[in-house]
């Protein structure tokens, strides 16, 4: 009875956490063969109680699969760590982009606003005296792309008239500010 279910049964079975069903199967074997027997007696309980491998051999290659097997665990938890941990990463560059897009987006709305508003504010006002709105602007543009050059503008009898001397009128207000901060 007990070498008949020793033998059906796995080895890790016998020798780990499945001792408890080899044990019931057991008294269940023998309490039918006292049965049939007619023996007369009462098995109560089956205990195995130091079960060993049959020789060093086995134990040694039982050993051998037992730490493989603890091993490939091992393995597969430090690899499921790692992927979560870059999944965590890569989760949180995805999110740190989208917010850089995200940013990106808002900056762009609020500037292509703030030049419509601009153009609607200089639109009212070329309606209202459009020949000073296009003086103003080519003006303005030419301060952009001249920045550092004084500005005239010729008549169309080619004399010269000094307009708006803006750059003298700056420099002062500099050479001001310099001299009162340094007092």
């Amino acid at each position: 009875s007990l070498r008949g279910v020793i033998g059906s049964s796995q080895i890790d079975d016998v020798l780990t956490d499945k001792r408890s069903e080899i044990e019931a199967r057991v008294r269940e074997n023998l309490i039918e063969l006292i049965e049939d027997y007619q023996i007369g007696i009462t098995v109560m309980d089956v205990k195995l109680q130091n079960v060993e491998l049959p020789n060093d051999e086995v134990r040694r290659a039982f050993t051998e699969v037992t730490d493989a097997r603890e091993e490939r665990l091992t393995k597969i938890n430090e690899a499921n760590k790692y992927r979560n941990q870059k999944m965590n990463e890569a989760k949180g560059e995805k999110d740190a982009i989208i917010s850089r897009a995200e940013g990106k987006k808002t900056a762009r709305i609020e500037t292509a606003r703030g030049d419509v508003a601009k153009f609607n504010s200089l639109y009212n006002e070329y309606l209202t005296n459009p020949e000073v709105t296009r003086k103003r602007l080519v003006i303005e543009t030419l301060e952009q792309v001249l920045p550092n050059t004084e500005i005239y503008i010729m008549d169309s009898n080619n004399n010269q008239v000094s307009y708006l001397p803006i750059r003298p009128l700056e420099r002062k207000a500099e050479q001001a500010k310099e001299g009162g901060s340094g007092q």
